[in-house]
């Protein structure tokens, strides 16, 4: 928590997120997490689309990709975790307001001139072994911004993982730390050019797809062989 404080005194937005970086790491090894990443980040700016198991997924992308993310607004009003948040350069957005999802329109674009962004683009966490429908908007905006964007899946060794549900988070966490050694692994695909498609839907389902892929291939779970896909379950919003 100590590395965290820190980050809010620090002179820039690029090396609080190395710093971010190393906490990230930190964590999941604290936490017990087996990581394993596939790919590489990104050498450009870019937006790194994932799906969203769980708020372990920001410990697990931060260390791997060392990229600011997309958040909901009242993040940045958290204790320690806000500022933190601020401090490496995360856009807010309320999805509900009109204004704040054009802030955040103008606030993406600006932050992608320096750096990649993740954006969760369901936008909660799910239970489902694929992703649960992408936020159009999204989509619309990746067309006119003209970044690449990239696809990254997260796969959990252990659904207790996953939150869901009405699940606390401390209870969620002690759940965690109790399944010592979980597994974790992170695919990081090819870039997607949003001019290749034809329109949003198109480019959204062709993103879609591409996170939805290592599921196809290697199963819903890291540490198990590929099987058939469960139905899903209810999940909790974040």
């Amino acid at each position: 928590m100590q590395r965290l404080r820190q980050l809010a005194g620090v002179e820039s937005s690029a090396h609080a997120r190395r710093r971010f970086q190393r906490w990230c790491v930190a964590t999941t090894q604290r936490l017990g997490l087996r990581v394993r990443v596939e790919g590489r980040a990104s050498a450009v700016p870019c937006v790194y689309v994932a799906n969203h198991r769980s708020y372990l997924d920001i410990p697990l992308l931060g260390g791997a990709l060392g990229a600011a993310f997309l958040s909901r607004a009242d993040v940045a009003a958290w204790p320690l975790v806000g500022s933190a948040a601020r401090a490496i350069g995360t856009v807010f957005i309320d999805r509900d307001e009109p204004a704040s999802r054009a802030a955040a329109a103008r606030g993406l674009a600006r932050r992608l001139r320096e750096c990649g962004v993740v954006v969760f683009a369901e936008g909660t966490t799910g239970g489902a072994p694929l992703p649960a429908p992408f936020f159009a908007g999204l989509f619309r905006l990746l067309q006119r911004i003209g970044v690449p964007v990239v696809p990254v899946t997260i796969r959990y060794g252990d659904r207790r993982a996953y939150w869901l549900d009405a699940r606390g988070i401390a209870a969620h966490l002690r759940g965690v730390l109790a399944a010592r050694g979980l597994d974790a692994a992170v695919h990081i695909g090819a870039a997607i050019d949003p001019a290749a498609s034809r329109d949003a839907a198109a480019l959204g389902a062709a993103v879609h797809a591409a996170v939805s892929a290592p599921i196809h291939a290697h199963g819903e779970l890291a540490s198990v062989a590929a099987r058939r896909l469960r139905p899903p379950r209810r999940v909790r919003r974040d």
